[in-house]
């Protein structure tokens, strides 16, 4: 129609004209909201999705140390730890750390201090004590420390710039292995006691297996009692021994670990009953007692699993994103480029490297002191 036509338009036909337009204004304007909603929906921070204000419980290490020795050496306990110098965390590490609580509500969290990893040596690694004193730093037992969360107690172990980005009870599901509360001695299901054994996952990072730091010890779960961590810190305790002065990679850090496993997975060595047999003159050892023929496994999980992002050379293209360090670090930005919601990831680390010879790296420990956006909260002890 010209405009002429329209002009000379009985008032009838624009009236009628003019409510067709408003109807067909306010449909497009609720259809673009609605399209903005469910985009919105589709693209929101993985952080949030799926979070709830119900979190992991706190548990004090003391409390945790009185506790009976664990039964149930087929199942993971719904125990989180994780370790820092003191209880006041960098506000980033606070974040990911409420991230890790929130998508563990059923779960116990447990945050270890400096203090409370000599006492846990104390109690229950005695013979280990002077070994662990005569680490050259901190870092070195942080490392080793963590190797007696998984034997003594079980669970999972992170480091604090790891964000978990969605539940690890349904990873360990499709291996066969059960999470259950830290004090049930037994499965909801029977039936995968007598399968699944004791257990220990890993995760690989990057696309050379053959990288001495590819199996980061960053982030690591297991059955209690497993012996493979048993065989680790006794390696550590005979370097020692050999005066060895080698950097906390080689010695208690993730080179250590890729060794070991190199190792467990050498065919025959540590088969069956062999590993409990190598390490049966180990003190601890005798706190655990597996009935006959109890298996043990490893799991090495595929590196978009725990490590979507690596700090190797395959990890370049995203390293100003991802790396927790750089100016330019996006949480966001980084799960987005590494598809994260995609593989499906269920953590990610962002490598904060805030150890450095006997203490913490300063300049690194600013880089994660201030909060990044709105993501995770505030660390708290409920």
């Amino acid at each position: 129609m010209n405009s002429a036509a329209s002009r000379h338009l009985y008032p009838p036909q624009q009236f009628s004209g003019s409510r067709r337009f408003l109807r067909w204004t306010v449909f497009l304007v609720f259809a673009a909201l609605a399209s903005v909603g469910i985009i919105s929906q589709i693209y929101r921070p993985s952080t949030l999705r799926g979070l709830t204000n119900r979190k992991a419980k706190y548990l004090s290490p003391a409390e945790l140390m009185q506790r009976p020795i664990s039964e149930s050496l087929q199942t993971i306990p719904k125990l989180f730890h994780q370790s820092w110098s003191s209880t006041d965390l960098p506000a980033k590490f606070g974040q990911w750390s409420a991230t890790c609580r929130s998508q563990h509500p059923d779960w116990e969290w447990v945050l270890w201090t400096d203090e409370d990893n000599e006492e846990l040596v104390k109690t229950h690694f005695p013979w280990l004590l002077k070994t662990y004193q005569s680490l050259p730093g901190t870092i070195y037992r942080a490392d080793l420390v963590r190797n007696l969360y998984m034997y003594m107690f079980g669970g999972v172990y992170a480091d604090l710039d790891v964000e978990c980005l969605r539940p690890v009870d349904q990873l360990f599901d499709t291996y066969n292995v059960s999470t259950v509360p830290h004090l049930k001695t037994r499965p909801h299901s029977i039936d995968k006691v007598h399968t699944s054994g004791r257990k220990a996952f890993f995760g690989r990072m990057g696309t050379d297996p053959g990288f001495s730091n590819s199996i980061p010890n960053a982030w690591m779960a297991s059955t209690p009692g497993h012996p493979f961590f048993l065989l680790v810190v006794q390696s550590v305790k005979d370097s020692m021994g050999w005066g060895s002065r080698k950097g906390p990679e080689d010695l208690t850090g993730p080179a250590r670990l890729y060794k070991m496993l190199e190792e467990y997975f050498t065919a025959g060595k540590f088969k069956g009953e062999k590993l409990d047999k190598h390490v049966a003159s180990i003190p601890t050892a005798k706190q655990f007692t597996p009935r006959e023929g109890l298996d043990h496994s490893i799991e090495v999980l595929p590196f978009n699993n725990i490590f979507p992002y690596s700090w190797e050379r395959d990890g370049e293209a995203v390293r100003d994103v991802c790396w927790a360090t750089q100016d330019t670090f996006s949480a966001e930005r980084c799960k987005l480029l590494l598809a994260t919601e995609h593989w499906p990831s269920y953590a990610i680390t962002y490598w904060s490297h805030t150890w450095a010879g006997e203490g913490h790296d300063e300049d690194n420990v600013n880089a994660i002191s201030s909060p990044e956006g709105t993501e995770g909260g505030n660390i708290d002890h409920d």
